[in-house]
């Protein structure tokens, strides 16, 4: 189950990616929306099959929305330092943060990994092909003074990535039903923060019909927390999902290819096929591991 939501969350991803790219909104806007839109979409839906979990998935409910909040302020302050690119070349990172965090929480894996000691190993040396693969392909080198800037950061979005595992553990049989509780808590907590913490944005703006149309593409990011929610619920490892996500470069690469048959293009850098071959070969050996 998990293989399958962490796949289309891939190809969701690319399509987010895709559609953001062609979006004419500007990032105050889109950051608000980023909350607001997605809380607003999902309201309904958590009234709907109302159901009142344990304390504790409010909890991390809430922990989730204030921390997203405050890494996308950082992120964002170290996008204008260090330039986008630099930054998002050391995200491949995370994946390993995420393991090592994982067995650090829940060391009674680390015995399940001795068990199978050769299956362990293919796991980690396809998760170490799939993150070199992801650093060779974005053709940046990872500067000195951004990994340490970054570095904490990676660490703390590794935590809120695990939350989102620990959260699924309070669904009580209904992780759908959690699933939109959870995305419309963070949705309006993310929405609110972002509101105040971008002064410039004027309400015009947010209700400007032509902001709102072109901002339909936000609804995938409710698709891509959904099935997260799944994938984590399922995963052994939450590293497993966080690798999983890197190939949506692959289904990027195949729409741009469908598109400029279709006569356009998207601003995407040329990517060598050796790297893309890599990535693909080490997470179906993953997989298949992972499945033994």
């Amino acid at each position: 189950m998990w293989v399958i939501c962490g796949l289309i969350t891939s190809l969701v991803g690319a399509i987010y990616y895709i559609c953001n790219q062609e979006s004419k909104l500007t990032t105050k806007v889109f950051m608000v929306y980023r909350g607001l839109l997605v809380a607003i979409m999902t309201t309904p839906l958590a009234l709907a099959c109302f159901y009142i979990f344990p304390w504790q998935f409010y909890a991390i409910a809430v922990f989730q929305g204030i921390s997203i909040s405050y890494l996308d302020y950082k992120y964002f302050n170290a996008f204008h330092k260090f330039g986008a690119e630099n930054v998002n070349s050391t995200s491949p990172l995370s994946v390993f943060i995420i393991f090592i965090l994982w067995l650090i929480l829940k060391p009674n894996t680390i015995g399940i990994y001795l068990e199978t000691p050769m299956q362990s190993l293919v796991i980690i040396v396809s998760l170490i092909l799939m993150v070199f693969s992801v650093i060779k392909y974005s053709q940046q080198k990872i500067g000195k003074s951004c990994l340490k800037e970054i570095f904490p950061l990676l660490c703390f979005s590794a935590v809120v990535d695990i939350s989102n595992k620990f959260i699924t553990d309070y669904s009580e049989g209904h992780l759908l039903i959690l699933t939109f509780h959870r995305v419309a808590i963070t949705g309006w907590i993310i929405g609110i923060i972002n509101l105040f913490y971008n002064r410039g944005v004027s309400c015009r703006e947010l209700i400007n019909i032509k902001n709102i149309r072109q901002s339909w593409f936000i609804s995938l990011i409710v698709v891509s927390m959904v099935l997260i929610n799944i994938s984590m619920y399922y995963a052994p490892n939450p590293a497993y999902i966080s690798a999983m996500l890197f190939l949506s470069v692959i289904w990027i690469v195949i729409i741009n290819r469908i598109m400029i048959l279709c006569g356009r293009n998207i601003p995407f850098v040329n990517i060598k096929l050796k790297w893309i071959l890599l990535l693909l070969t080490s997470a179906v050996v993953m997989v298949i591991a992972t499945q033994q």
